[in-house]
This record gives structure tokens, sequence and C-alpha cells, in this order.
């Protein structure tokens, strides 16, 4: 796992300020930065700090809020305190244990030097992408927490009701293949999640959040294409 670099630059928690931002090494923002941010270095907000912009750096990694759009070449990370809310996409994204995202995330493989074309013929260029098909996993997850129950008077009163599995938002979801974790994402306010660029295999999916039943299920890819597993 990526380190945060030694930092170089720092907006402390009094200062604010708007516009684009460009800089070297890595930055950390403890204060208010409100425009566009683009770095070959590592962007860090640290806890109570606040971002309202577009970002384009190697890394990321947040203990305050981020509101924007965020690609990254290396990572992102989201601490216990952190919390995202926009889209994402980066080659990989941590979240720890109590830190939130809400958007979408497209966790893709760390680019590569451009690529040449394989063939041309005659006047028209015909060309073949090397790249092996991937696959996507996507669905949503809904389901009710755990209550205690007293009696079993309360059991059947719960089940009288029949009340209706709702959507879990920001619940965790990780993507394992062959003994490795390669993906972690988390639902959106819809219960909706999405795992794009995976390879073929066997893909262990495990659901987690608070106040309900963890659960896993396996999807095999084979030859790209898009499967949907729901989690109810």
């Amino acid at each position: 796992m990526k380190k945060e670099g030694q930092i170089t630059t720092f907006l402390g928690k009094d200062a604010a300020l708007d516009g684009k931002l460009k800089f070297h090494g890595t930055i950390e923002i403890a204060g208010h930065f409100k425009g566009e941010i683009s770095s070959k270095g590592s962007l860090i907000v640290g806890e109570g700090g606040m971002v309202e912009a577009s970002v384009h750096t190697a890394s990321v990694f947040t203990s305050g809020e981020i509101h924007g759009d965020i690609i990254a070449e290396q990572m992102v990370k989201i601490h216990t305190t952190g919390k995202i809310f926009g889209s994402i996409k980066a080659p990989a994204m941590v979240i720890d244990e109590g830190g939130i995202f809400e958007g979408h995330s497209l966790i893709h493989q760390a680019n590569e030097t451009d690529k040449k074309l394989s063939a041309v013929t005659g006047p028209d260029m015909h060309y073949s992408d090397p790249s092996p098909s991937l696959g996507t996993i996507h669905g949503v997850v809904t389901g009710e927490p755990h209550q205690a129950h007293g009696t079993i008077n309360d059991v059947f009163a719960d089940m009288e009701r029949g009340e209706k599995a709702v959507p879990i938002k920001y619940a965790k979801i990780t993507a394992t293949c062959r003994g490795v974790v390669k993906k972690t994402t988390r639902t959106d306010a819809s219960g909706y999640y999405k795992f794009t660029d995976l390879e073929d295999g066997e893909w262990k999916l495990k659901f987690k959040a608070k106040g309900y039943e963890k659960e896993e299920s396996m999807v095999k890819i084979s030859g790209g294409g898009e499967y949907e597993e729901n989690f109810e």
C-alpha cells in the first residue's frame, strides 16, 4: 500500500483559498479550498479540512471532506473520519471502517505507455486492442437491520408486519480474486454498487454494514461481460 508522502506544502485550519492549485510533492489541506487541484504529487486532506474542487493528482488521502470529481493516477484512500462526495477514477481505492463515500467509482488498471496500432493495411487503418476483455459486477444491497426480540410475540409481530427490505446505503463491498483483495467500494444512497475492469476468475464478494449480517457471494467471470449480483 502506498504511504502518504512527506508534506511539502500546508494549508492551515484557518486558511481559505479559491482558485486553481498546482503544486509539486505533497500538500496537506487542513483549511478550506474551493476550485481546481492539479498535480503529479499527492493530496492530503486533514481532519476538519474541506475541499470543494475537481482533483487530478497522483494520490488522494483524506481524513476530512471532499466534494468533487477525483482522478488519481495511483490510489485514493478514505480514512476513518474521511468523506468523499463525487466520482472517483483510480487504479485502487481503500476505505477505512467509518469512512464515507457517496458517488460512483471507476477502479481501473494503472495506465501504461501509449499503445501503438497493431496493424495498418492499405489506405484504411485497422488495429486490434491487445487488452483482454474485462468484466463488470454490479447490483443492489437491501435488507433490514437486526433487532432484539423481547418475547416470542415480538417475533410474530414482526412477521405479520411483513416490512419490505430497504436499500442499504454506504455498505462496504469487497471483491477478492485468488485470495487477494482487488477492489473495495461502498453502495450509494440507493444501495447500488459497481465493480469494473475485473479479470477472468472466481470473484468472492463480501458485504459488510453496521447492524446487518455479513454476507458473501461468488461470481465467476469468463470472457468479460456484465454480471448482476444482488444482496438481499
